[in-house]
């Protein structure tokens, strides 16, 4: 890695470091609503490690750090599905377009239920199919400031609701993205789900915010044949006593044409590990990741984008 290189992760960090001092009043357990706000749904920036701060140009990932956006050059319409190991759902599709040179915009809208959610009886049969859903409605904007940085802005229109119970929201995204294309090198960071939700009026419950910075870098192209990316992102919880998390995620291509991806997560909980692959066809991207949760089940994710 070049010196370079080394510099700038270094700086990351410490900058995380700070944050997370300044954060440590937030911390509370059990004062967060809207869990799924923080779930992944798209399958490339999962199989990466649930990377999304350090990409330039990534329609995908523009949900999560809006300063991504910036820089594509075609029209995106994609689609995400995802299964979870506890019968949850959840579908995606988002919308992106460049407005000019310098800007780009897109639209996203997420659905989740439970299909399998009931009131039992005493006994624990099955009574009453129980009507819940989770949903997001977004749009992202992003804007290059200079020659090498990006920022974007996210808003959020939240509903949750679980049997007669809805609860609504709004929450703001925002990011900051440097990327460095003679040393081939991206720094991203950004500051989620800043906002209130009609629970924070009656118990306390901020939507659970996070504060991610990423490093993504090539380390190594054979001219238009071969290309291997690495990335790091460290990721801070702000409002609930969980700490911190790392993820490393590495991209292998062949010819633009077939993906390989590997990520691997540690520190909240247990390590975590995902792989998943790509194929393009044409003007379709077709995308997949694969997660074992071991004891219980596993999990698939698969993406659709195609570029008009």
């Amino acid at each position: 890695m070049r010196p370079d290189a080394i510099f700038v992760r270094f700086r990351l960090l410490l900058i995380l470091a700070a944050c997370e001092c300044s954060f440590q009043g937030l911390n509370a357990a059990g004062t967060t609503t809207g869990a799924f706000l923080l779930v992944n749904i798209q399958a490339r920036e999962t199989s990466l490690g649930g990377i999304y701060s350090p990409y330039y140009a990534r329609a995908g990932a523009a949900s999560v750090n809006p300063a991504c956006l910036q820089g594509i050059i075609s029209k995106y319409i994609m689609f995400s599905h995802y299964s979870s190991a506890f019968s949850e759902h959840y579908e995606q599709i988002e919308y992106a377009q460049p407005i000019d040179v310098s800007s780009a915009a897109s639209v996203c809208l997420m659905y989740a239920s439970d299909d399998d959610l009931y009131r039992t009886d005493a006994t624990g049969q099955p009574v009453e199919k129980i009507d819940n859903y989770d949903a997001v409605i977004g749009a992202s904007y992003s804007r290059a400031l200079t020659e090498e940085f990006n920022a974007g802005i996210n808003l959020k229109l939240v509903s949750e609701k679980i049997y007669n119970s809805a609860e609504w929201g709004g929450a703001v995204n925002l990011g900051v993205l440097y990327r460095n294309f003679g040393n081939h090198y991206t720094l991203g960071a950004d500051l989620e789900n800043v906002g209130l939700s009609t629970a924070y009026f009656q118990d306390k419950s901020l939507y659970p915010m996070l504060l991610r910075a990423g490093y993504g870098m090539d380390i190594y192209k054979y001219e238009e044949e071969y290309k291997v990316s690495a990335f790091v992102e460290e990721r801070l919880y702000l409002v609930e006593d969980d700490g911190s998390e790392t993820a490393f995620g590495m991209e292998v291509s062949y010819k633009k044409f077939f993906v390989f991806r590997y990520g691997y997560i540690f520190g909240k909980t247990e390590g975590r590990v995902a792989v998943g692959a790509g194929v393009r066809l044409a003007d379709m991207y077709i995308d997949y990741c694969y997660q074992p949760f071991f004891v219980s089940d596993n999990a698939h994710r698969i993406t659709l984008k195609y570029a008009f």
